[in-house]
């Protein structure tokens, strides 16, 4: 009896201290995204994360000079997704960390960010720095997305997170001229079908909305990127892995995000606007 109860109060003060040990979707961020190791990073990987990060964390190999800001986009019951944004002086860099709860403990499943942006900024050098000849002729030869708008577009589209909301915040007043010209034409139907192509088209060629895409430095307007079924604004992208903005207002019926398409949806107003990006 005397060992039955002593076991049974080494369970009980196991457990509590277990419990204390786990950690939550930003504490894991946090830590693996540090300069310094985590001798207990193993813990909490699992999948793709862990067949990634088998020696350093995510933080060891990131350049020590850059400073880490770990932000909690969405946290239920059994999913998570911290974003994480590198900065100096120069630069801001943006990631994804997507979480799952798997027997009580919340584990790193994948790593995620926008794809091929590496490719903007050469484009966006050679851009800036066309002799005034030339850009003439790259009009000429691209009348429907001219040199400023091409520039304008690039560097936007390549953009951290952060920049992307405050072009949203000054320009605010345009995107919604652009979304109530997309509404009131009433080119989507209310759910997606066999006419979905051809109402985006419809829309994309009015000639109102169009001015207000090239103005906003947007590619086109959509409602098939993320599977919200609402208008979803692009920037660009390449080979499907697009970063724009959406608007619905019903946070019921937003997509859920997920490290297979839709890696991070974040809320740019109280009213519905929201930055997305895919995969």
């Amino acid at each position: 009896m005397k060992h039955f109860l002593l076991a049974l109060l080494l369970w009980w003060l196991a457990g509590p201290a277990k419990a204390l040990g786990q950690l939550e979707p930003l504490q894991i961020a946090e830590q693996f995204v540090a300069p310094a190791g985590w001798p207990e990073m193993k813990e909490y990987l699992c999948c793709e994360a862990a067949s990634q990060a088998r020696q350093e964390t995510l933080g060891q190999q990131i350049p020590a000079r850059l400073r880490r800001v770990c932000q909690l986009v969405q946290q239920g019951p059994v999913t998570a997704v911290v974003a994480v944004e590198l900065r100096d002086s120069v630069e801001r860099k943006d990631f994804y960390l997507h979480f799952s709860k798997e027997a009580g403990a919340w584990k790193l499943l994948a790593i995620r960010n926008l794809a091929m942006t590496h490719l903007g900024p050469p484009m966006v050098e050679i851009l800036a720095n066309m002799p005034p000849a030339e850009v003439r002729d790259y009009n000429q030869k691209h009348p429907d997305a001219s040199h400023s708008f091409t520039l304008g577009n690039l560097r936007l589209w390549t953009s951290a997170d952060a920049d992307i909301a405050a072009y949203f915040a000054r320009s605010r007043a345009d995107f919604q001229k652009l979304l109530h010209l997309v509404q009131a034409g009433q080119y989507f139907a209310p759910a997606p079908g066999a006419t979905e192509a051809s109402s985006e088209e419809a829309a994309n060629a009015n000639r109102a909305v169009h001015a207000l895409l090239r103005k906003l430095y947007l590619a086109r307007v959509t409602r098939r990127a993320t599977g919200c079924n609402c208008p979803e604004f692009v920037i660009g992208g390449r080979v499907g892995s697009t970063v724009g903005l959406l608007y619905q207002p019903e946070a019921a019926l937003l997509p859920v995000m997920d490290p297979n398409h839709l890696i991070v949806l974040k809320p740019l107003s109280n009213d519905g606007w929201y930055l997305y990006k895919t995969i």
